[in-house]
């Protein structure tokens, strides 16, 4: 199937490319294949958020090494007319994406990975945020 449920951890493959993952349920952690050998670039996977998170996560299969870059812009449904845009550059060394918290995530958010280089991510999406301590959803593990 193109799209899968998620509501446990798992580690996605290469064969899995193309595929739509939502979150299902509120905490699950999905680790992106390694990138290191620069045999998978072109590889992507789409991510949305169908369940408000408290730890839903994509991460690095290599978070020393593997870098996201990119940007994942946000509506603050607190406030109609506050947007924000989480940048993460390779300075930042950033690994993973998360949802823990309306801060960094409502159902509704959603993101693409692709590997465009050996260690590198490229990062697109939106998310819907509120509570007052809207935050990056991005980290560095």
């Amino acid at each position: 199937a193109l799209i899968e449920s998620v509501t446990a951890d798992d580690a996605l493959t290469a064969a899995e490319s193309g595929k739509t993952f939502i979150f299902a349920d509120a905490a699950a952690t999905l680790t992106l294949p390694d990138s290191g050998a620069g045999d998978i670039i072109g590889c992507s996977f789409h991510f949305v958020s169908n369940f408000q998170g408290t730890g839903q996560k994509v991460v690095c299969a290599d978070t020393t090494n593997e870098d996201m870059i990119g940007a994942i812009s946000a509506s603050d449904n607190d406030d109609s007319n506050a947007t924000k845009s989480w940048p993460s550059l390779v300075a930042t060394t950033n690994s993973s994406v998360n949802f823990n918290s309306v801060a960094q995530g409502h159902p509704g958010s959603a993101f693409t990975v692709t590997n465009v280089a050996a260690d590198v991510w490229y990062v697109s999406g939106h998310a819907i945020q509120s509570g007052g301590s809207e935050a990056t959803p991005f980290a560095t593990s």
